[in-house]
């Protein structure tokens, strides 16, 4: 359509290019409608819209946003399916643990969740520990070397020449290096106290021990046990049984 002139005799294609063009433009074409062949004036947003529909555009577009909210529904179904799927199976036989507030295992007690068992973290100098939350009943057991044994036989099965009992009727393990005290020792309190003769070197201090040489008060090491003592921060100190 070179030859082609606008209605002044202006040839089209000495006519200046546009760079942009915006939705209330026009152009100027050939359209042929219903039979019939003639030049128009057709708005950019006509031709768009058309050629939007030859290619099936605004179907596409309809279609990928109905695809997007039909994922999204699907995607919180199935949140919400598994968030109730694990809340059903908390604490349940053959289900998954639960864990309360504070991170504690919790165990059902056939009606309610009951925080049972908690973990005191590692230190620097003790691994950690488990700390049962909920009052052990007495037939609950123990495993030992000897076998399993309940709570209620713990005190018997421990009176063997493995264990003793001191401090009011508590078991504890026997150490296996057991000294005796002096007869010589005096008490102040409840603190033992060495005569003059072991601090200045006349007499000599049972293993374990040694005497401040100042005070006379009793030290210990811990590396012997002496019966109806206890280890106050280094201070050998007597106790009752």
């Amino acid at each position: 359509m070179s030859g082609t002139t606008t209605s002044s005799g202006t040839p089209i294609s000495s006519l200046p290019q546009a760079s942009a063009v915006s939705a209330t433009d026009t152009l100027v074409g050939i359209v042929t409608s219903s039979g019939t062949t003639q030049a128009e004036q057709v708005p950019v947003s006509v031709l768009a819209q058309g050629i939007s529909e030859t290619i099936g555009l605004s179907d596409a577009v309809t279609a990928a946003q109905t695809a997007a909210t039909t994922a999204t529904a699907q995607a919180a179904q199935a949140t919400e399916n598994a968030t109730n799927g694990v809340n059903a199976a908390r604490g349940t036989a053959n289900g998954v643990a639960a864990l309360d507030a504070s991170g504690n295992l919790a165990l059902t007690d056939g009606t309610t969740l009951q925080s049972a068992i908690s973990v005191s973290p590692a230190t620097q100098t003790q691994t950690a520990t488990l700390k049962p939350l909920l009052t052990l009943d007495e037939s609950a057991k123990v495993r030992t070397k000897s076998g399993d044994i309940s709570l209620s036989e713990m005190s018997t099965a421990m009176q063997d020449g493995d264990y003793l009992t001191v401090l009011g009727g508590s078991v504890v393990s026997r150490p296996t290096v057991v000294g005796a005290i002096p007869s010589d020792f005096t008490m102040n309190g409840n603190v033992y106290i060495a005569p003059a003769a072991y601090t200045n070197g006349t007499s000599t201090m049972p293993a374990g021990l040694s005497a401040d040489s100042d005070t006379g008060i009793v030290l210990t090491d811990g590396s012997i046990f002496f019966p109806n003592t206890l280890n106050n921060i280094g201070v050998l100190c007597a106790i009752s049984e």
